[in-house]
């Protein structure tokens, strides 16, 4: 079979195939499999699935005995119009092992069924059909599944109890009449989350943990592997075979993956990738559940995905190509997968893509002399994604910290719902996130742009995660939070042999926002390691500190060894983090082959990584520790929203710009009212503008080329007869002869408006942009040069809790406008805060809005007014996640 070929899908799709709906998913136990909607030409396969079924199922099927189907029958459930008649197998190769359906039997009811092969049951599979079942069932607008269950099939009884809609039960003639409401809730949502983490943690599991490996590619390059494998204290069995016929020694030797005796677990291969079919399917002949694709194999960028949807297609995970490999330093397990070293046991999970990154990362975890519980390399384009392995690190008690350093992200709203989680249990650090590149959401047809890299940054420093931008950063993290207690808060004590290490020390403490020590403890430059150990105590017990870092320097023969192993002593009744900084010319001692566990000391070799990773880990855990606030409930007016942007789609399919008109409607529906402004091209026009508003107003230019000066030269205020807006038209003529603008008397390069006038403040920015990736990105920012070239902007994601309102106006390096420098008055915070509250749950809410602008938004002592704003649709799906797991 070629690599392009899946088992079931050579034939042709009859008419009205939804091909959209076909889906790679992953089961219960971590096993894969495909589902797709049934064909007629599933005929034979639906026969022979039936007759391997138990006839105890066909009877909870059919509440009758049932041994075979007649023609008639499976003409009836192969062909249906994927309409009112729907029906989904799952198949794993070429044999089908489950099928689910629905029949409308109302306009919005329908009547759900499932039959799950007797040696798939219990593998989440009927949970899946329902899932996917009830998502087609609503694209063909059906609102509520009815069921009839006999009482004895608990197990079926329990699918619809299990899966989070609200369930109404009733027993009629002995049977059990189910129904319930499909349409999405939190809890079936929060069930369908919690069946995708244990699933896709199960998958990981099983690929760290094989018993029974095989090898497979010419005979020097499997030699390599299996040394590694051999060195590394691999528990299980391990088979070799030869492309080349040469011999591979330590090892048993086969002719072929078929010809190995009895089950796989796992294959791990380096072959070109146009060779791969063959062995996919002899490896999933043999029971093997995952594959890596080793580096050095020649593979083309198409081929990748037509390797992942063969291995899938027959129950296969597949890493790579590209892939370094993968290591469990697990005791009872102890694999190393990779050409490169084993590492020390320790508690540090490290998970990349690309198998050049996985080189650096593993050679500087080595020679750091850091301990990994697993490492992961899955190639660009795996199968195994950074996603599932956090799943997993979530699980895994080995792993105390977790590493991530991605080429791309394929989901970025799974990643950063499931980041924001994990984070919660464990110390996570990404390496520079919006350097990557990012798959669209769902629900995107095309068209959104994507975020800055400065905004996804701080999109992942939101959810929690320590964003580097130096690999050897997430190394030094790493090394303190796995082998230290993590810092409750951000005083330090610092002790020290050297005055000059004591000011560099504190001059990196002052620039990252640690608490500088006022009188670091200083001993004399031959003071002996008792000393420093006594030091180190006293210091640890001392409640005034949440952290210490001891300095050592010695460049003459002894160098610091003798304090570092003092200073290992103390490191391992420490109830707060002990650094160590030690600067000889020895290299450093190493633990090799010795766990590298917690309550070991953290050593560095310059003063300045040590402190910026304690800075790191102590921002984390202030985030961790945090009242996380909650999203604030705003009287709001949602219907009303959609209702006028799916008008506006509806009459433009293809998305526009809100009128003046529009946009005041839209944003009224979620409590942001708009000052009053009236276009104007020539002098009457504004006359008459003013008196309609009641005078005090505001004459202004709107046009990018004029507006925003540092002189607001193109405002003008307080206007309240028409002298004053004479001069002020004239002056708006004059302006725009200084800077060599078109002068005409309607100032239409200008275009100009009348508004009403608002009470003096600071003027602010606020924006929410639909990403493409992501999905609504809200940022704040004084209006004008300080965000637009200044960069001083932040962002958030919604949902947005008040913690995360005051954090955005907070974190602006010009907040100190916002509060009162040099004796201005503040400006009022909490209607700024509430503003965003609005923006964020208006966007939030409406995957359709392309882009709102409100600027400028003039935060005054009372209150904060909203002088423009500009609002852009475009045709995005209502969903921006999919409601049925999917790999």
């Amino acid at each position: 079979m070629s690599v392009s070929q899946a088992p079931g899908d050579i034939d042709g799709d009859p008419p009205g195939y939804p091909r959209e709906w076909e889906a790679d998913v992953l089961l219960a136990d971590g096993g894969v499999a495909h589902l797709r909607p049934i064909r007629p030409s599933d005929a034979d396969r639906l026969v022979a699935f039936y007759e391997r079924v138990s006839p105890e199922s066909k009877y909870l099927r059919f509440f009758a005995p049932y041994p075979r189907l007649s023609d008639r029958d499976v003409r009836r459930f192969t062909e249906i119009d994927y309409v009112d008649r729907v029906a989904f197998i799952v198949t794993l190769g070429a044999e089908m092992i489950a099928v689910g359906r629905y029949d409308r039997i109302e306009d919005d009811h329908a009547e759900v069924s499932f039959l799950i092969e007797d040696a798939h049951q219990g593998r989440g599979i009927a949970q899946l059909l329902l899932e996917h079942l009830a998502q087609a069932a609503r694209e063909r607008g059906i609102t509520r599944f009815v069921a009839e269950v006999l009482p004895e099939n608990r197990r079926m009884a329990k699918v619809f109890a299990d899966a989070g809609y609200r369930v109404s039960k009733g027993i009629e003639d002995g049977v059990l009449a189910v129904e319930f409401p499909i349409l999405p809730t939190d809890t079936s949502v929060g069930v369908m989350e919690r069946r995708e983490h244990r699933a896709e943690s199960a998958s990981v599991q099983r690929l760290l943990n094989p018993e029974r490996i095989v090898l497979y590619g010419a005979h020097d390059r499997v030699q390599e592997l299996i040394n590694s494998i051999l060195h590394g204290g691999f528990a299980g069995e391990v088979v070799a075979v030869s492309t080349d016929g040469g011999p591979v020694a330590g090892v048993p030797n086969a002719a072929s993956i078929g010809a190995v005796p009895g089950a796989l677990d796992l294959a791990i291969v380096s072959i070109p990738t146009n060779q791969l079919g063959t062995v996919v399917i002899e490896a999933a002949h043999k029971g093997a559940h995952s594959m890596v694709v080793l580096t050095g194999t020649d593979y083309l960028a198409g081929d990748n995905l037509k390797i992942i949807n063969l291995a899938r297609a027959y129950g296969v995970r597949a890493l790579g190509p590209d892939a370094l490999g993968i290591i469990n330093t697990l005791r009872s397990v102890q694999l190393n997968a990779t050409p490169g070293p084993m590492p020390r046991s320790g508690g540090v999970g490290l998970f990349c893509q690309s198998a050049a990154v996985g080189v650096a990362l593993l050679n500087h975890a080595v020679r750091q002399d850091l301990g990994l519980s697993s490492f992961i390399s899955t190639g660009d384009y795996a199968d195994v994604t950074g996603n599932d392995v956090m799943q997993y690190w979530e699980d895994d008690e080995a792993t105390r910290v977790c590493l991530l350093t991605l080429d791309s992200i394929g989901n970025p709203r799974k990643f950063s719902r499931i980041t924001r989680r994990l984070a919660r249990r464990k110390p996570v650090v990404v390496f520079a996130p919006g350097r990557t590149r990012r798959v669209d959401h769902a629900g995107v047809p095309g068209g959104l742009g994507h975020a800055p890299d400065e905004a996804v940054d701080a999109l992942f420093r939101q959810a929690g995660i320590m964003v580097v931008h130096r690999r050897s950063d997430m190394i030094d993290i790493a090394k303190i939070a796995s082998r230290q207690p993590l810092p409750s808060g951000p005083r330090v004590r610092i002790i020290t042999n050297s005055l000059t290490l004591a000011y560099q020390i504190l001059q990196k403490m002052g620039s990252v926002g640690l608490i500088r020590d006022p009188e670091p403890e200083l001993l004399g430059a031959d003071t002996d390691p008792e000393a420093f150990a006594r030091a180190a105590r006293e210091a640890l017990a001392d409640q005034r500190y949440d952290s210490v870092v001891c300095g050592a320097v010695n460049a003459f023969d002894q160098g610091t060894e003798e304090i570092i192993l003092a200073l290992e002593s103390v490191a391992v009744e420490a109830t707060k983090p002990l650094i160590g900084v030690f600067l000889d010319f020895h290299p450093p001692l190493m633990h090799s082959g010795e766990p590298d566990v917690s309550g070991t000391l953290p050593q560095f070799d310059g003063s300045v990584d040590a402190i910026q990773a304690l800075s790191a880990l102590t921002s984390y855990v202030q985030w961790r520790d945090r009242d996380a606030g909650a999203v604030p409930m705003l009287e709001v007016d949602p219907q009303a929203a959609k209702l006028l942007v799916n008008r506006i789609l509806a009459e433009q399919p293809a998305g526009r710009e809100l009128s003046e008109i529009e946009t005041a409607e839209l944003l009224h529906a979620y409590g942001i009212n708009l000052v009053r402004q009236f276009a104007v091209s020539s002098l009457a026009d504004a006359v008459a503008a003013a008196d309609q508003l009641g005078w005090n107003v505001v004459l202004k230019a709107t046009s990018s080329a004029v507006r925003g000066r540092p002189d607001l030269a193109s405002v003008h205020r307080t206007i309240d007869n028409p002298a004053e807006m004479a001069d002020a038209w004239k002056d708006l003529r004059r302006l725009l002869a200084e800077i060599g603008l078109p002068d005409d008397d309607s100032l239409s390069i200008a275009t100009p408006v009348v508004q009403a006038m608002a009470a003096p403040g600071v003027a602010l920015i606020i924006t929410s942009h639909e990403d493409a990736a992501f999905g609504p990105i809200v940022s704040l920012g004084l209006d004008g040069i300080p965000s637009e070239l200044l960069g001083d902007t932040v962002y958030r994601v919604p949902p947005l809790t008040t913690v995360d309102a005051a954090e955005m106006v907070r974190e602006l390096k010009a907040a100190p406008t916002l509060f009162g420098r040099h004796g201005a008055p503040a400006v009022d915070v909490a209607a700024i805060e509430d503003l965003l509250h609005r923006v964020a749950q208006l966007s939030d809410a409406i995957p359709q809005l392309a882009s709102v602008t409100l600027r400028p938004c003039v935060a005054s002592v009372s209150s904060i007014s909203v002088l423009g704003a500009r609002v852009f649709i475009a045709p995005t799906a209502d969903q921006r996640d999919p409601l049925a797991r999917v790999l």
